[in-house]
């Protein structure tokens, strides 16, 4: 598949046409998404309170929100039927938009920048309390299958915004491969 690599020195306007300029380069996002829903990890790893070094969760270990935001954006732009922001927060609440207020940050910026934006967090089964089994292709090596929240078999399209960290429990991550019949893309 395609990819495109660029530099944008820092969180502010020119995210929107960075991200615009690769998604141009690697064939447009219409293609992909038009008149789809997809489902977006958003990557909130750890914790709403995990300050590394004191600096904004958004500018260590979690998907800068300029990001979130230019690319529900961009896909609401390109004509995505549906955009679903997805995490397995840590909250409680087992609200995706309340672990979002925790971390300081207003989910109604992300709500309000395509025209269908939905929260799922997927720590949690669906609305009707169920989880979906997804086997995994060839039996799998150490899983047969994942029971996972049915967003995932719900979606055409899966988008992750990945960032390149290091995990307590996995070491450096950067991004997932799918396995699971939706069309993937990692931002």
């Amino acid at each position: 598949p395609p990819v495109a690599v660029a530099k944008c020195l820092e969180y502010g306007p020119q995210v929107r046409s960075t991200l615009a300029t690769l998604f141009d380069q690697i064939g447009g996002l219409s293609r992909i998404v038009r008149g789809k829903t997809v489902a977006v990890k958003i990557n909130m790893t750890g914790h709403s309170n995990n300050l590394v070094q004191g600096m904004p969760i958004g500018m260590s270990h979690w998907v800068h929100p300029e990001v979130i935001g230019n690319t529900v954006h961009l896909l609401g732009q390109a004509g995505a039927r549906r955009i679903i922001l997805v995490e397995s927060s840590l909250s409680p609440p087992r609200s995706l938009r309340q672990f979002m207020s925790e971390a300081g940050w207003n989910p109604s910026d992300f709500a309000s920048a395509a025209p269908r934006v939905d929260f799922v967090d997927t720590n949690y089964a669906g609305p009707d309390g169920s989880y979906k089994r997804l086997w995994v292709p060839g039996g799998g090596l150490l899983f047969r299958a994942y029971d996972m929240n049915p967003v995932y078999t719900n979606s055409d399209v899966y988008v992750s915004l990945a960032k390149l960290k290091e995990h307590a429990t996995a070491g450096v991550t950067l991004s997932m491969k799918n396995s699971f019949g939706i069309t993937p893309c990692t931002i």
